[in-house]
């Protein structure tokens, strides 16, 4: 447990998750299971903080319909505060994924159209109180403006996680802002041009970011600071979809950069609450 308050801007969406029971195939009905659950990258990591004992405040974007609400309330029940959230006219953002029979992603859709009313004059009257906590995690939900407008004025560390490579780029302009970045291998070579994980972790470091942590889904995580670089191995659980790891690995790396850990240790803590999440989604 600790008491850390984090907070994070970012999206929270409705995830619907499919997973067939057999290889899928291509322009046929396949048998699986579907899930429906509170997602969106920013949703998940506040979660997991505030499963870590963090105080952990999300400023989103809110829509207005009953999948929003739904939204809401289990935020209140996980902990999570959205009183700075924003409240939009639009639907509540959604999140469409295909996995593989053996849990990976195959494909994935996302509604964020409601991110767009999280501007810059939206997040001025909230920056006092994000600088209040102890550290701020964005996602690339945000738009370039809005992300350029938080690292400018944030007085607090900023961890980041890009979402994916189509978002990636707009955060090209606040690599220097960073305390830490966490994109998988796809956004890492997004961001910096380089297929190879050790020099995509140099050229984060060398546009400014203190730390960079590139997943690697089953094969672990590459850390890399000034000081050290190395590779830290996953603990994953087989048949089980990966979906979110990813989320709580970021989480689990913004506390132990909270609590003073060096990048190898913060690359380890990451993993082991990463496993952690992933036991408990198949336990549920």
């Amino acid at each position: 447990m600790n008491d850390f308050s984090v907070t994070v801007v970012g999206g929270m969406n409705l995830d619907l998750l499919a997973t067939p029971d057999v290889p899928l195939l291509s322009r046929d009905s396949t048998p699986g299971k579907i899930t429906l659950r509170p997602g969106g990258v920013g949703r998940n990591i506040a979660a997991r903080l505030s499963e870590a004992g963090a105080r952990v405040r999300l400023i989103t974007a809110l829509g207005c319909d009953e999948r929003a609400e739904m939204l809401s309330r289990l935020c209140k029940e996980s902990g999570i505060d959205l009183s700075l959230s924003v409240a939009t006219s639009c639907p509540a953002p959604c999140y469409l994924c295909i996995h593989d029979d053996k849990g990976d992603m195959v494909l994935a859709v996302n509604d964020m159209s409601a991110m767009e009313k999280l501007t810059p004059e939206a997040m001025e009257s909230r920056m006092d109180a994000l600088n209040r906590s102890d550290a701020c995690v964005l996602d690339a939900n945000l738009s370039p403006d809005t992300l350029q407008y938080i690292a400018s004025h944030a007085a607090v560390p900023l961890i980041l996680d890009p979402v994916n490579c189509a978002k990636a780029p707009r955060v090209l302009s606040i690599l220097p802002y960073l305390t830490a970045i966490k994109p998988n291998r796809m956004e890492a070579e997004a961001l910096t041009g380089e297929r190879n994980i050790e020099k995509a972790a140099a050229a984060l470091l060398r546009a400014g970011v203190k730390r960079a942590f590139i997943s690697l889904g089953a094969e672990g995580v590459y850390y890399a600071d000034a000081s050290q670089a190395g590779h830290e191995p996953a603990r994953l659980l087989p048949t089980l979809p990966a979906t979110g790891a990813g989320d709580a690995l970021c989480a689990g790396l913004t506390l132990s950069l909270l609590s003073g850990m060096d990048v190898k240790a913060c690359a380890q803590a990451g993993q082991e609450a990463a496993y952690r999440a992933l036991l408990q989604s198949r336990e549920v």
